[in-house]
């Protein structure tokens, strides 16, 4: 086995860049588009109706354009996720990236690259973009207090959002633990439709979300269903008095234990089935 020579790797991130410069560009610009779109669609509406939702309106609606946001980002990474390996989806871009002089890790880790490092930029880039046309808006429409959509990531307050004291204490007394088994869920799940790009080069992002939707409401209704046939009402209380009276520090770090060996097993598996990539299967032809 070939050792990592960065030299390698640098020829893979050219030639990928220089053949796919449109694919990137085009993406990077809708993404743009798209989490600049709620805000201008907002304050042109108030231009044309007149400033009826400004009137007496002090706030600057960051907390709704924030929300729009993330969920626009959400959308993209998981979009991005299901297309790492892009290159694969025709006969044509699997002969050129599998020819390409690099070992399967140094393409592997470009992919991963893409996906870790420019993903999340172009994504900050945007929400650059939108905070500053808000700027401008709230600078020449209404007179009123200004907040940076790109600190309200930063500093925002958990009690803003209305969670209730139990949530709190949680969240106050095992702040570090919730926080890392919300980064290591989101990164299994993110994973996992890199996974299916593995696996299934067309329709995999698809195959994903119906893999999702067995595995959160399929599965849970039929655990439901056995659960009331089997266990007594008495016993089911009696188990959830239990959880509650717990652990809840050894709870959590098993459960990022538990993530992190998820995590960590889903992207050997696809760069396991990388690896493996041929020009034409049963699955791929």
């Amino acid at each position: 086995m070939k050792q990592f020579k960065f030299r390698r790797f640098a020829a893979v991130a050219r030639w990928d860049l220089s053949v796919n410069s449109k694919f990137y560009t085009r993406s990077a610009i809708l993404m743009m588009v798209f989490i600049s779109t709620p805000i201008v669609l907002f304050y042109l509406y108030n231009m044309l109706f007149k400033g009826m939702l400004l009137d007496g309106n002090t706030s600057d609606n960051v907390e709704d354009f924030a929300g729009i946001i993330m969920c626009i980002g959400s959308a993209y990474a998981i979009i991005s996720s299901g297309y790492m390996f892009h290159n694969l989806l025709t006969r044509q871009g699997r002969i050129s990236e599998l020819t390409l002089p690099a070992t399967n890790l140094e393409r592997f880790l470009w992919h991963v690259a893409v996906i870790l490092i420019g993903v999340p930029l172009v994504f900050f880039c945007g929400v650059v973009v939108a905070d500053f046309l808000h700027f401008l808006f709230r600078l020449t429409i209404a007179n009123a207090d200004i907040q940076s959509l790109t600190a309200m990531y930063y500093w925002a307050d958990m009690e803003e959002f209305g969670y209730d004291a139990r949530i709190m204490s949680l969240w106050n007394n095992y702040g570090y633990e919730i926080s890392l088994a919300v980064y290591i869920g989101m990164g299994c799940y993110l994973g996992s439709f890199s996974l299916f790009n593995a696996w299934k080069y067309r329709y995999n992002i698809p195959l994903t979300l119906l893999f999702y939707f067995v595995l959160w409401t399929i599965l849970p209704l039929v655990l439901l269903f056995f659960v009331t046939i089997f266990i007594s009402e008495e016993q089911l209380s009696a188990f959830m008095a239990w959880l509650a009276d717990g652990d809840w520090h050894a709870y959590l770090v098993y459960a990022d234990i538990i993530g992190i060996l998820i995590l960590v097993g889903i992207w050997l598996l696809t760069y396991r089935l990388y690896a493996h990539a041929q020009l034409t299967t049963k699955r791929n032809p």
